[in-house]
């Protein structure tokens, strides 16, 4: 744990951030760039996340950041806040030097590689394995280097597995055909707006703050998202079912600025990997776990369990993606789906 007066020094930095943001805009904090935090008691870094206070990927966050600062006797200390906003906003302040690092999703790959953003589209890929050797693929290499050479900052780590998202309403979706027309609520993403539309779907963009509102009044008559996200927000209460689509998995990353991470010797940077790594894969495999029981717990809320027709969905979704691929994604789907 950190001493009270590092703990009030990270909150002292964190509140000027904010004030030099408010006061002349994320430029202003430029002067900042490049300045990891170093003092007698070692290199301090400040990782900002996306997920919100208690969530499973900041709390195994944060075990990681004792153990690295247990096993490099103090020389990088890590502390993990979630108060620098979305992914736009912590990649931005840490490009700048603002911040060390950042736990993100699959936004980096969107904003350096859009052509490659099938990565983490609707119906692309079979299973996990294949979305995750995808992934590890020379087609991400680009993403991976503009994310250094134009944000200055670099993925460390494999991809934290989300889970898979499905899809609810007050019917079940055993095919596409059972879902045309119907006003389903996608996140803003243009690509998976377009492959739903082009499966048949009527898609609606709603902030996720209101999906709940909006199902329980009508304004959308379906959704998508993972099983424990459809069970902690409580969907059961407002729609019956849930069909298995499978249709994409999610991910989660950490970004280090390259900054931060050149400042670390080749020991300590080998360190940091190895065990985030390792805690990577602890997590992925216990959301894997947590998926079933939250299917389970699920069905005990009364929601019916849908088990769809997958490869007429994968067929019916088909069509658009090859026009993706042809306009907009390279290489082709039949390459990636030889992954």
């Amino acid at each position: 744990m950190l001493d009270t007066s590092k703990r009030d020094g990270l909150t002292n930095r964190r509140s000027f951030i904010k004030n030099l943001g408010l006061l002349g805009g994320t430029g202003a904090v430029s002067s900042l760039a490049g300045c990891t935090s170093l003092d007698s008691d070692g290199q301090s870094l400040l990782l900002g996340s996306v997920y919100q206070s208690g969530h499973v990927i900041n709390e195994m966050a944060a075990e990681w950041a004792d153990l690295v600062r247990e096993e490099t006797d103090s020389r990088v200390n890590i502390t993990i806040d979630e108060g620098f906003g979305g992914e736009r906003e912590v990649m931005e302040q840490t490009s700048i030097g603002a911040i060390e690092g950042t736990l993100i999703g699959a936004t980096w790959v969107l904003q350096q590689a859009p052509s490659r953003y099938w990565v983490e589209s609707p119906f692309v890929f079979d299973s996990w394995e294949q979305q995750r050797r995808a992934y590890t693929s020379d087609y991400l290499d680009e993403a991976r280097e503009n994310l250094k050479s134009e944000a200055n900052q670099r993925i460390v780590g494999p991809p934290i597995y989300r889970g898979f998202r499905h899809t609810t309403g007050n019917q079940g979706f055993q095919t596409p055909s059972d879902i045309e027309g119907s006003n389903i609520r996608i996140p803003e993403v243009d690509p998976w707006l377009e492959v739903w539309k082009g499966i048949g779907a009527a898609p609606t963009t709603v902030a996720f703050d209101e999906l709940y509102s909006s199902l329980q009044q009508g304004v959308v008559g379906a959704q998508e998202n993972p099983a424990e996200t459809i069970n902690s927000y409580s969907i059961y209460e407002v729609q019956s079912h849930i069909t298995k689509t499978s249709h994409q998995a999610s991910t989660g990353w950490f970004t280090f600025s390259e900054d931060a991470w050149s400042s670390m010797s080749d020991d300590d940077q080998q360190l940091v990997e190895e065990t985030l790594t390792g805690s990577i894969e602890e997590l992925s495999a216990d959301i894997e776990q947590s998926e079933s029981k939250a299917l389970d717990e699920l069905e005990d809320e009364g929601m019916e369990i849908v088990e769809p027709d997958r490869d007429a969905w994968l067929s019916a979704a088909e069509p658009i993606l090859e026009e993706l691929f042809e306009n907009q994604w390279d290489p082709s789907l039949e390459e990636v789906r030889d992954i």
